[in-house]
């Protein structure tokens, strides 16, 4: 005989544990059906706000992705130049101290 451990068959889900999990999926779909719907809407009033030559078109849109959570994060992208500007020792430095 092994001393090895038997294989037990996996347990069946429940009718409960299948309507939970459905009701779940269920919600879900919800939310991203009304948050498709959203963004969709506030894209085409971003459009028209541009075609219309308001000033600044996209800040509905910039609005609605910050209440979602979508806004990417901002993160400026610093040149190689910046970066060749920052570490150069032969440039001097000009300017008035404050303090």
């Amino acid at each position: 005989m092994s001393t090895g451990t038997l294989r037990t068959a996996p347990a069946r889900p429940t009718l409960a544990s299948l309507t939970r999990a459905n009701s779940h999926l269920r919600r879900q779909l919800a939310a991203l059906r009304h948050d498709h719907s959203e963004l969709l809407v506030v894209a085409r009033a971003a459009v028209t706000a541009q075609y219309d030559g308001q000033a600044l078109p996209l800040t509905v849109l910039i609005d609605t992705l910050d209440q979602l959570g979508a806004l990417p994060e901002f993160a400026p992208q610093v040149t190689d130049d910046g970066l060749a500007a920052l570490t150069a020792d032969t440039l001097p430095l000009a300017g008035r101290r404050v303090a």
